[in-house]
């Protein structure tokens, strides 16, 4: 299983390098920084929103982590890697939508607040409008303690501070992961 994961990646990762964000599944390590603030208790009232889910390793963390399948939605635009989720979950908790346009599938699901959203999309390589349209698309809902988490391979942030300051967002680093090949940042955005 994993190892056809690894190859699917690698497969969409090289005919779209910029669309993919990665040529392998998340390790454990990864998956559980990024997921921290997604299970503490302040993220309990309302959903969990995954973006670019990929395979599905950060959505297996999240339901082994005691988010419920009746407020989690696992979002991948990519119909190949989407039909592997469906392989593996629940079609409740899974969206073949592209992260740009969330108000429309939050209209769709009945999601009315969001308590926290993770992601692994490859937004550094996104347009500054569809960076500002995913961010916008989350905290629109978004309760006051939400927080949206994002990894990334490069130093500093993937959406630059300066935009999101303009924006009325605000950025730290959640955590390092040094044991992940490449070594990776968790970054923490919330409003301003």
């Amino acid at each position: 299983m994993f190892a056809s994961d690894a190859r699917l990646l690698l497969r969409l990762w090289l005919r779209a390098p910029r669309r993919i964000a990665t040529a392998a599944p998340s390790g454990r390590a990864v998956c559980n920084a990024l997921i921290d603030d997604a299970t503490n208790t302040r993220a309990r009232d309302g959903w969990v929103i995954e973006l670019g889910a990929g395979t599905g390793p950060v959505t297996r963390q999240l339901l082994a982590r005691g988010v419920g399948a009746s407020r989690l939605l696992a979002v991948e635009a990519n119909p190949a890697l989407h039909a592997r989720l469906c392989e593996r979950f629940e079609p409740r908790v899974l969206a073949c939508h592209d992260a740009t346009d969330l108000p429309t599938l939050f209209d769709q699901r009945g999601i009315d607040r969001v308590a926290a959203v993770v992601s692994t999309l490859p937004i550094l390589n996104m347009p500054i409008a569809a960076q500002r349209a995913i961010l916008d698309g989350c905290f629109e809902r978004a309760g006051t303690a939400a927080s949206f988490t994002q990894i990334t391979y490069l130093p500093g942030s993937p959406v630059r501070q300066h935009r999101l300051a303009a924006w009325g967002y605000r950025a730290d680093v959640a955590r390092f992961v040094w044991s992940n090949l490449p070594p990776s940042t968790i970054w923490r955005y919330r409003r301003a």
